[in-house]
């Protein structure tokens, strides 16, 4: 009987261990990353609103559209020798067919002369607020508003901080 509770004994400790055995298991599974090709803007051309006449004692805007053909309101004339005239335009490289939002300035940047200041205001961009880089590349073409004094001082008025356009992947 001394044995048989020994035997008993031992049979439990080894299918205890066996149990714990048969508990524990392992999967494995593979790790990846991917890196892709970095988001990029550079600028092709500036942005010009070209020759403008106003009135001496009416101010008005000129629209400049993405598709380049200005339009102006209140006292401003534009001329027929139009001179330079171009909304911005940049091109954003990537990772082929990501798409990416675009971020234009949320506030009017002021350009400046010798002889006094304009500001340019509501800006807008084609492709909208995102884009879509189709074999990796896509042009952003960006419009804005420009608002003239009346009887605002000639001379060519720039912005030196830049019109500052930002790209992000989605």
């Amino acid at each position: 009987m001394k044995n048989m509770k020994k035997v008993l004994v031992l049979a439990i400790v080894v299918l205890g261990f066996a149990a714990s055995s048969f508990a524990q298991v392992t999967a494995t599974a593979s790790t990846t990353a991917t890196i892709i090709t970095p988001i990029a803007i550079t600028k092709d051309v500036d942005m010009n609103f070209g020759n403008i006449a106003v009135s001496p004692t009416l101010g008005g805007t000129v629209v400049l559209p993405t598709a380049g053909a200005r339009t102006q309101t209140g006292g401003v004339t534009l001329p027929v020798v139009t001179g330079t005239v171009a909304p911005a335009s940049f091109t954003v490289t990537g990772e082929g067919n990501s798409t990416y939002s675009i971020t234009l300035p949320s506030s009017a940047i002021t350009l400046t002369s010798a002889n006094g200041t304009m500001t340019v205001e509501n800006f807008v961009s084609n492709p909208g607020n995102t884009g879509t880089l189709s074999n990796g590349t896509q042009v952003v073409k960006v419009g804005a508003t420009l608002n003239v004094g009346a009887a605002q001082a000639a001379g060519t008025y720039t912005n030196a901080a830049g019109l500052f356009v930002t790209v992000n992947y989605n």
